[in-house]
């Protein structure tokens, strides 16, 4: 049993919920008013609520999240509707959030005896705490879905029965009527599964029935028919037991103002009369809640308060006679109506027998019509199958005849076509084409055994070997034919005087047209196309060995233009941009006529471009004079290298395609580039997407003719490495198959010896060409990058390698060259060999490199700061070394005249090269090189300005160097605030006697002896002389100006001053 604490707080929620939200059917418009005045959340309904049970909510279709606090309502409207509610309270104020139709509930699943779940629109499971109050509710809805719903749910599992049912796994669905009780189980005399509701039992009939009528029991009165008081007494107390015991309002069911009944022992409610009661209890709650309030029955009559109520009974009296008496009438006249309806439902019965009896008849009579047509259709489907298995047979035969026949006239084809014309060719290859596929059916089993098939074949391989013979021999005697003919000097062509090697391309020209006769001579016989190969290979390695001979041979006169004879008395022109002699510098041989020793600003090879001006006539064996004479050796290497690299690049693409040895990669992505679709939708090529489908694998003789492949040409540019997916790959070296590679070792042994003999006869004679030539050999290896020219790129970086040893050695050289320099301090020598050619290094290495982003850049930058930094050290360290010794030995002349000497020579070198610099960069130096340049400007003005100021104060000494001594003195005296007057050494008489040393005759003569001792300082440049004299001329006036201040500062009492003005020093000096 429930808890008094539940059951209270079961009343206590259906008393608020009566009051606020379900206000019963009979509430008056006023009382709803009242209600929604004192309620701000849902509007009440007109409804009377019938059951109500707290539960908590969880969603089935949600494996988580909490559980949801509801409160679920059986409810009864004015039309007899039953609806469920789901209510949630909501800051104490109830608020419907879901509603349903008896007929809505599909199922109810009892799980738990505080568990059960409702499938609706879907699965809702619910949890109450007091398993009496969930029974009771679950129970009513059962009760009112089984009586009212239109198909009244399933229901699995039974309430107090569940575990009988689960373990048998079956669900039924509940029939008859529920009844109040708490006893449940299986009752003897019902289908296994079938749930029942506890405490009644269906198969047990009342006593005072037979078994006929407890099967189906019927209602013998009507509702709302007069029972007998004690009946209505005891059908009351029943009714308020059973409202109590659901949760429902007993106040309601009794008149107010009259004293609910009396309620009796337990015994007096046997349960014989349990099962009688519970349709009455029901019926009463619904004829109840149906019924017309009071006020309005009697409003009908026109009854009022106010009037006699006797009245009222003589109207009702009066009603009551009317329909007893329509009642009688109706009772005679159906009695003499019985005979006649008799007598009309006798003759309807022999109608139907007659009927009856004619319907069978014709139901034998479409039962062997439906066997005729049944035969007849099984007959058709025979012969449909039949039809088709004929037309099948002769498809079949159609092309076993189409597969072993070929015309005499397209035999005749192979035999007698011309090869020589694109259009003979075509013809040829259809043909051959329809020959390989007849040939290729061979190995069908099912065609095997025809007699007629195998004479065929025998014939069509003897066309085919015989065809494979004539394609043989004419391609032989073309292959020889071509490539004999395009050796001759008028294919040839010249490019600044080098001969370039041109006959491969018209070979390649003329030859790719027989891609698909060489493609059959590798499917019909192999032995013949290797031969064909060989022969290939043959040919063209005289061709190309006797070609790149000749492009040897053209370049060589520019490779020997810096060739030197010591013995001629004529100068070297490698000597103008090289620290040190070259090893080919003493070679033997001719050279230029030229004796004119290049200036000292001579930037930018323009030693190249004066000995070329200077050679003219000496054309050697080319063409026009000056044609390839003029140039670098370096720019003859790159056009012969450009010449060499595109006919590797060229033939090995070629072989490829002439010989298919194509990857299937190369010709997808041949076929989707966008000139290749361009060109398929120009032409309408409707095989184009079955072409595409057939280059998973590799290309067979039939396939090539049947889509129309081509090669894919463009043998200029190198072809990428791809694997099966078309992606670049670079796991491989060699991105070509190996017969390839083969065959390129065959055709271009000699290849490597030509290389290196380009890049040794272009180095001999001036090594710092190697920078020059890594510029296209870097160029090369960058366009080759990632493609498949893997024979290509190891002659490249070779190449490579040489060419940069040989540079780096070339730049070591030099920077020995530098580090071996003596320094004559004893005399004058004038500018050192260093500081005139730097600037001529750099000018001649950047015609060479230029503004490229290849390894040579980095290389000739990486010269250029190892030399720069061994010159500048070299200064740094002559000028430190002569200081020092001067210090040392500060009381020998012959120390002191040395120091000067060094001054003297590194004004000399740095003047040189500050001025070779800054030619450069005015004239011919490139706005990329700029900066670098000016970093060495800068680095080289510091050190000039070093050296000019220990210069200055060497050849001052002389005409003022005890004046500048004391009044040094003195500027120091006044630093550490003390009076000069005061010092013995700088009293009014050691001033007047420096005064009177200094005087305006002394200095005049000082002055043109100083001058006199600068010219023979610089005898070796003079144009240094002037730019020193100013930095003379601007020292000695700002001595001037400091030892007049100092006077006016220190010894103004003395009225000692200077006999000589500002103007007269500046005349003076100007006087030179």
């Amino acid at each position: 049993m429930a808890s008094k604490t539940e059951t209270a707080k079961a009343k206590a929620i259906a008393d608020q919920l009566r009051q606020h939200l379900f206000i019963g059917v009979e509430a008056t418009t006023a009382q709803e008013n009242a209600v929604k005045a004192n309620s701000s959340g849902q509007p009440p309904r007109r409804e009377r609520l019938l059951n109500v049970v707290s539960v908590m909510e969880r969603d089935s279709s949600k494996s988580s999240g909490p559980a949801k606090p509801r409160l679920l309502c059986i409810t009864v409207k004015r039309n007899r509707k039953l609806r469920l509610h789901k209510v949630k309270m909501n800051n104490k104020m109830a608020e419907i959030s879901k509603t349903w139709n008896i007929d809505d509930i599909k199922a109810i699943e009892f799980k738990e005896p505080t568990r059960f779940s409702l499938h609706l629109n879907h699965k809702y499971d619910f949890t109450a705490t007091d398993a009496v109050l969930v029974e009771a509710f679950v129970q009513m809805l059962a009760g009112f879905c089984n009586k009212y719903a239109v198909r009244p749910p399933r229901y699995i599992n039974t309430v107090s029965g569940a575990a009988s049912s689960t373990q048998s796994g079956s669900t039924g669905t509940i029939r008859p009527k529920t009844a109040y009780g708490r006893a449940a189980g299986q009752r003897p005399g019902l289908p296994h599964g079938a749930p029942l509701m506890p405490g009644f039992d269906l198969s047990k009939p009342p006593p005072e029935m037979t078994g006929a009528e407890a099967t189906i029991r019927p209602r013998t009165r009507g509702r709302g028919q007069n029972r007998a008081p004690n009946d209505q007494n005891a059908l009351m107390r029943r009714m308020t037991k059973y409202v109590a015991d659901h949760g429902g309002d007993v106040s309601e069911l009794v008149p107010m103002g009259v004293p609910p009944p009396e309620e009796p022992a337990g015994d007096e409610l046997d349960g014989d009369d349990m099962g009688d009661d519970a349709d009455d209890v029901e019926e009463m709650l619904l004829d109840e809640a149906f019924m017309l309030s009071a006020d309005e029955l009697v409003n009908e009559f026109g009854w009022r308060a106010n009037v006699d109520a006797a009245q009222l009974e003589s109207r009702l009296l009066s009603e009551l006679h009317k329909l007893e008496s329509d009642n009688v009438r109706d009772m005679l006249e159906a009695d003499k109506q019985v005979p006649k309806l008799i007598n009309e439902l006798d003759q309807a019965i022999g109608n139907l027998d007659s009927m009856d009896r004619m319907l069978k008849f014709y139901g034998m009579e479409l039962e062997s019509m439906d066997d005729d047509v049944r035969k007849i259709q099984m007959e058709n489907e025979s012969l449909k199958i039949e039809e088709a298995n004929q037309q099948l047979l002769l498809r079949e035969l159609d092309t076993i005849l189409k597969t072993i026949t070929l015309s005499e006239k397209e035999l005749q084809v192979l035999r007698n076509e011309s090869l020589e014309t694109t259009e003979g060719i075509e013809r040829v290859e259809r043909v051959a084409a329809s020959l390989k596929r007849m040939l290729g059916a061979s190995n069908s089993s099912e065609l095997g055994g025809m007699e007629a098939r195998s004479e065929k074949m025998k014939k069509y391989e003897f066309y085919s070997a015989n065809f494979s013979t004539r394609v043989y021999d004419y391609l032989k005697v073309m292959f020889q034919f071509k490539i004999d003919g395009s050796g001759g000097d008028k294919a040839r062509s010249v490019r600044k005087g080098i001969q370039l090697i041109v006959g491969p391309e018209q070979v390649h020209k003329i030859m790719i047209k027989y891609a698909g006769l060489t493609l059959w001579l590798k499917e019909a016989k192999p032995s013949a196309d290797k031969e064909l190969q060989a022969l290939y290979l043959q040919c063209m390695n005289q061709l190309y060995t006797s070609q790149a001979q000749k492009l040897v041979d053209s370049c060589r006169p520019v490779f020997f233009r810096y060739r030197h004879d010591a013995n001629s008395g004529m100068p070297n022109p490698v000597a103008e941009f090289a620290f040190a002699a070259t090893p080919g510098s003493h070679a033997s041989g001719s050279a230029g006529p030229s004796g004119r020793r290049l200036s000292l600003d001579g930037l930018g090879g323009a030693a190249h471009q004066a000995l070329a001006s200077a050679k003219k006539g000496d054309t050697g064996s080319m063409g026009s004079p000056g044609t390839a004479i003029d140039m670098q050796p370096a720019e003859a290497f790159m056009i012969a290298l450009d010449n060499l690299v595109n006919c590797v690049i060229a033939e090995q693409n070629f072989i490829s395609d002439l010989f298919h040895y194509v990857p299937p990669a190369h010709t997808r992505a041949a076929r989707q580039s966008p000139s290749s679709r361009k060109g398929s939708v120009d032409s309408k090529d409707e095989s184009g997407e079955s072409a595409n489908m057939m280059l998973g694998e590799n290309v067979t003789f039939y396939n090539w003719v049947t889509y129309k492949m081509r090669p894919i040409n463009k043998w200029e540019r190198p072809r990428p490495k791809l694997d099966s997916k078309d992606i670049v790959s670079q796991t491989v070296h060699f991105g070509t198959v190996k017969e390839v590679k083969s065959m390129l070792d065959l055709l271009f042994g000699n290849l490597v010896t030509q290389v290196d003999t380009l890049v040794e006869m272009g180095t001999r004679f001036d090594p710092s060409q190697a920078v020059g030539m890594l510029v296209p050999v870097a160029k090369f290896l960058e366009l080759c990058k990632g493609s498949d020219q893997g024979f290509l790129i190891n002659v490249l970086e070779r190449c490579k390698d040489r060419l940069e040893a040989t540079f780096q050695k070339y730049v070591s050289e030099q920077a020995r060259s530098i580090e071996a320099t003596k320094f004559v301090t004893k005399k004058r020598v004038g500018a050192l060999p260093f500081a005139r050619v730097f600037p001529k290094f750099i000018a001649h290495i950047e015609s060479l490199v230029g503004d490229t982003g290849y390894s040579a850049r980095a290389i000739a930058d990486s010269a250029y700061s190892r030399i720069s930094r061994l010159i500048f050290d070299t200064l740094e360290t002559l000028l430190r070394e002569a200081d020092r010794n001067a210090q040392r030995h500060a009381d020998d002349k012959d120390a002191q005249k040395e120091q000067l000497n060094a001054h003297v020579l590194l004004l000399e070198n740095l003047f040189v090269l500050v001025n070779g610099l800054k030619a450069y960069k005015s004239r011919g130096c490139k706005p990329y090189f700029v900066p670098t340049l000016e970093s060495y400007l800068d680095h080289a003005h510091t050190i000039q300005r070093k050296v000019t100021r220990a210069y200055l104060k060497d050849v001052l000494q002389r005409p003022i160097g005890k004046l500048i001594a004391f009044f040094d003195t003195v500027e120091r005296c006044l630093a550490a605030k003390k009076d000069p007057l005061a010092t013995s050494n700088l009293g009014k008489s050691p001033l007047k006697k420096v005064i009177q040393a200094h005087s305006a005759s002394s200095m005049r003569e000082n002055i043109k002896q100083l001058s006199k001792r600068v010219d023979k300082h610089f005898i070796n440049e003079p144009r240094l002389r002037p730019v020193i004299w100013q930095a003379i001329t601007d020292d000695m006036l700002s001595n001037y100006q400091r030892v007049v201040t100092l006077l006016a500062r220190a010894y103004k009492s003395t009225n000692q001053s200077l006999d000589f003005t500002q103007s007269d020093l500046k005349r003076w000096l100007s006087e030179r």
